[in-house]
């Protein structure tokens, strides 16, 4: 049904439901934060743009540390007493608190306590709270994960990307097969929280053995969860330059992509260990529950901190450019809507009473009629309370998330 196939969430483009043109600034953003807080689920979001490797295929919003990150700790640190201070974060726990980046494990003991002091005197957390740091193998020893789980860390991400001592050559990563393999054990066996893994697939040359030898091996060590995304090429990374001068040639073959695709699903499902969270996370029952992506996902708040760090609160939207700047926008309630239906479909299986909730009878009608027409073609299943994804449907369910919403958005309006 599809040509090309979306590889990420897809963010709402269609002008008929673009914000709503309104200024705000921080002095309206710092009122909105002594106001009754609303009861939506919560998350923190910290950016650490800073790694001291980077991977061939990046190009976000980091670079390679050269010195010392003791300012910028003083300065998330000093971030949660400012905001500390105010209605919102005094009134209500949150939920979540997410530490990406780059890689918020580069920083070292004392810049690490710089800032958890000020997280436990600022923060206060609910009893199921979920608490992650992004990390990379070669960033995180003992006496760092003792310190995090003193402060509360309950959850780890490490971005492994591939066992394949080829395909880790190519993303430019530390350690081979063998030695990744030994230090997840070892990480795994000392820390008493959620390890969660990243892997990235499609990459030049990789067989069908070594995704499902990837899959395989997080069944083996008893992985919490694992992120599988398909290589996606970002201008401005070494990857593309490398492309663009014909150093590397990518894998545009949309049928061995989803080959590979179906490959790790299988295997890391059949055993009905693990089971599909989200369109590109496979959690283990009784494992990983992903709270970070379900507050952001379902509507819920994500308070950002730190340079580069996006989220909003409410029907502002808050994207921090650097230390002194800060870009607001304000989202209207039909495009909070939308956004909120785009999320509920990155999951594998959505309650419609969670749709009716969200759009009106008419546009709840034209969801129906188009979720139906990926029914016909296998991709969709549907009973009396839910839409659920079929192995076919997840690989494409970005592409259905847009197609869906569209169709409601065109025939409304």
């Amino acid at each position: 049904m599809f040509k090309k196939r979306m590889k990420s969430h897809y963010s709402l483009d269609n002008n008929k439901i673009d914000y709503i043109k309104k200024s705000v600034n921080e002095i309206d953003f710092l009122k909105l934060l002594e106001v009754e807080v609303e009861d939506f689920p919560r998350a923190i979001y910290v950016h650490t743009p800073y790694c001291d490797k980077i991977c061939s295929f990046c190009n976000l919003n980091r670079k390679k540390l050269d010195d010392s990150l003791g300012d910028y700790a003083r300065y998330i640190a000093s971030e949660f007493e400012k905001y500390g201070k105010t209605k919102y974060f005094k009134d209500r726990p949150f939920e979540v608190l997410y530490f990406g980046g780059g890689t918020p494990t580069v920083y070292n003991l004392e810049e690490l306590e710089t800032i958890f002091k000020s997280i436990r005197k600022n923060v206060v957390f609910s009893d199921n709270y979920e608490f992650t740091f992004e990390s990379t193998l070669h960033n995180l020893n003992r006496k760092k994960l003792e310190l995090m789980m003193e402060y509360g860390v309950n959850r780890i991400s490490i971005g492994i990307q591939t066992f394949s001592d080829e395909g880790r050559k190519f993303y430019n990563r530390t350690f081979t097969k063998k030695q990744s393999i030994k230090r997840l054990k070892e990480i795994k066996e000392y820390f008493k929280g959620d390890i969660c893994i990243d892997i990235i697939y499609n990459y030049p040359g990789q067989k069908e053995v070594d995704i499902v030898e990837d899959a395989k091996i997080i069944k083996e060590i008893g992985i919490s969860s694992s992120s599988f995304y398909s290589l996606m090429i970002h201008e401005g990374s070494c990857l593309s330059r490398d492309i663009q001068e014909k150093k590397v040639k990518i894998n545009n073959d949309l049928k061995t992509e989803k080959k590979l695709h179906d490959l790790f699903l299988e295997e890391l499902c059949k055993d009905r260990e693990y089971y599909p969270l989200e369109l590109t996370k496979i959690a283990k029952k009784n494992g990983d529950d992903y709270q970070y992506i379900k507050v952001r996902n379902k509507g819920g708040d994500t308070f950002p901190i730190g340079v580069g760090a996006g989220g909003n609160v409410g029907e502002i939207g808050v994207f921090r450019m650097n230390k002194e700047k800060i870009f607001f926008s304000y989202r209207n309630g039909l495009y909070r809507r939308y956004s909120i239906l785009s999320g509920i479909m990155q999951f594998p299986i959505i309650k419609l009473n969670d749709v009716k909730k969200l759009l009106d009878e008419k546009e709840y009608r034209y969801f129906i009629e188009k979720v139906s027409e990926y029914k016909k073609n296998g991709l969709i299943k549907i009973t009396k309370e839910t839409v659920e994804l079929t192995n076919n449907g997840i690989f494409w369910g970005n592409n259905i998330s847009k197609e869906v919403i569209n169709h409601i958005i065109d025939s409304v309006f």
